[in-house]
């Protein structure tokens, strides 16, 4: 079996990785991104990659740490943007379309004027606007419409796109890609680990990052069928209108969002289903979507249907994402967990990584006590010691299947 050397061996070509495996090749690390099926073939390719931190805001906790890590997100794709396009001369997917919070009723109404002074201490940009110039701004928006928090700087991004590109530009700083390629197990040498073994080689890394997205939980102590890091399903809709665009990226609340993107088509979300890994579109979904375009922009109902389609948010029982070295693994980094706000928080998660596997300090004065990798168990499943990866005369102790194929086969014997 073959031997590889590297700095830094990320496992998961999703958002979270391939910006974890830019930035660290960025800097002049030795990087390998290890995937299993395609760039961005999962969750980075099918949500609706909303720029939108302060739609997990709430007025009364404004150190909430997941909306602090979506603020530093926002923060981060100011500099990110220009860095991609600079090096790759391709554009990097974002779409500079303000967002709206409009609110449907008087009591909504209420809220959202409630809760603005507190949300502009922190996007002192916000603004309110009265329901006859949402209209005016908005044309496609119910005339229910009784006024909206306007955020100039919030908008989203086509991430799908924005991962191919990140993958690019790590290339070009001198990463490798080894796809199809599945990591089967963590080598080690009894006090670190070491590196990862796949079907084909071992790779010796002294890092090795897990940005396994809904897959995460078979690598922990609990396994897959603790579902410490589960898939929520959730299902999207295509719009094209036939005339007028959409001009606002719109977030309704509980109701769903509306997401205009570049070439004019307009995304619709999103349904949020346990359903294991099942990424059927149903009818119930799309009846659901229907219901978010009657209600916040009937006029879109006479636009045509371009496609339907799923995906799997990895979201982490506690809802915050694992970001850091494992207490009980050094050499361990955990980049998972990150649920529907991966566009805003996966570059940023991968920067934070890069800088602290070089032993900087943590960016964008975060403070990451809360996503610590091990509060809620171990991760050092699956390991293998260093000394046998690769010996002929020494029997390996390794699952027959990939980490991801054990969490589909568990949860298919799950269901009832």
């Amino acid at each position: 079996m073959q031997r590889r050397t590297y700095d830094v061996a990320v496992v998961g070509a999703g958002i979270v990785g391939s910006a974890t495996a830019y930035h660290l090749a960025r800097a002049g690390q030795r990087v390998v991104l290890v995937e299993r099926s395609g760039v961005a073939a999962e969750a980075s390719d099918a949500g609706a990659g909303m720029l939108t931190p302060l739609a997990e805001a709430g007025a009364s906790d404004l150190s909430d740490p997941l909306l602090r890590l979506g603020l530093a997100g926002l923060r981060h794709y100011q500099t990110l943007e220009a860095q991609l396009e600079s090096e790759t001369g391709m554009r990097a997917g974002l779409v500079h379309l303000p967002t709206l919070y409009p609110a449907f009723d008087e009591g909504q109404a209420e809220a959202l004027r409630r809760d603005l002074p507190a949300l502009q201490t922190l996007r002192p940009e916000l603004v309110w606007l009265e329901a006859d110039e949402v209209r005016q701004r908005e044309p496609l928006l119910a005339p229910s419409v009784r006024g909206a928090i306007l955020s100039p700087a919030e908008g989203n991004v086509a991430i799908g796109h924005l991962t191919r590109l990140l993958v690019r530009a790590a290339q070009l700083h001198g990463a490798e890609l080894l796809i199809p390629r599945s990591a089967l197990a963590l080598l080690w040498d009894g006090v670190r680990v070491q590196g990862v073994l796949t079907e084909e080689e071992a790779i010796e890394a002294a890092h090795v990052v897990l940005a396994t997205g809904a897959w995460s939980s078979a690598w922990s102590d609990r396994g897959q069928r603790s579902g410490i890091v589960y898939p929520l399903k959730g299902q999207l809709l295509a719009l094209r209108p036939s005339d007028q665009p959409l001009r606002h990226t719109i977030y309704a609340g509980p109701l769903g969002y509306l997401v205009p993107k570049a070439d004019g088509s307009v995304f619709v979300g999103a349904t949020s289903e346990r359903r294991g890994f099942d990424k059927t579109p149903t009818a119930a979904g799309l009846a659901q979507l229907l219901t978010v375009v009657r209600r916040v922009a009937p006029a879109l109902e006479e636009a045509a249907v371009e496609r339907t389609w799923a995906g799997l948010r990895p979201v982490s029982v506690d809802g915050l994402p694992f970001i850091g070295e494992a207490p009980s693994s050094p050499g361990l980094w955990l980049a998972v967990g990150h649920g529907r706000v991966g566009a805003i928080t996966g570059p940023v998660t991968g920067f934070l990584i890069a800088e602290l596997i070089q032993g900087r300090p943590v960016p964008y004065e975060l403070d990451l006590r809360p996503f610590a990798p091990e509060r809620l168990g171990a991760w050092r499943r699956r390991l293998t010691p260093l000394s046998a990866a690769g010996a002929g005369d020494r029997q390996l102790e390794l699952f027959s299947q990939p980490p991801e194929a054990v969490a589909v086969e568990e949860e298919r014997r799950e269901r009832p």
